[in-house]
């Protein structure tokens, strides 16, 4: 507890600066460990964790200048078609698609006509050779 100064003598007076001084002193240090070790856990976790966030930006990059890569393909691919080019194209989906629906028609056909009692049959059929195989293997 603070004396009052007006009475003190100076050896007290003295005294009472030189506490003073070391108090402050190491309230300082104190501060200075404190913010050394803040900055050392810092320091620490940037060391941890950056590089662990490096990877998926690296990761991340190298996507991005692949991406720039196949879109620079891509633009030089549609550069190089022309209109001859572009209708042999309409004509190869045209003929695909003709081709498909006339597949389809054809599956429907074979549907139609009893494949499917067909495919039941011989299903049936290896059941009962199986039984017969069973039979015999006794």
């Amino acid at each position: 507890m603070p004396r009052d100064i007006g009475s003190m003598t100076d050896h007290e007076l003295l005294e009472e600066l030189v506490l003073q001084g070391r108090r402050a002193e190491r309230a300082n240090t104190i501060k200075t460990c404190v913010i050394a070790g803040l900055l050392l856990v810092i320091i620490i976790l940037a060391l941890v964790y950056i590089p662990k966030i490096m990877a998926p930006i690296r990761q991340l990059s190298e996507s991005m200048d692949e991406i720039r890569s196949t879109a620079e393909q891509v633009k030089s691919v549609l550069e190089n078609f022309d209109q001859e080019t572009i209708d042999k194209f309409k004509q190869s989906m045209e003929s695909f698609g003709e081709t498909s629906q006339q597949a389809r028609v054809f599956l429907e056909k074979l549907k139609d006509s009893g494949i499917e009692n067909f495919a039941s049959t011989i299903e049936e059929l290896n059941k009962a050779i199986d039984g017969l195989v069973k039979f015999f293997r006794r």
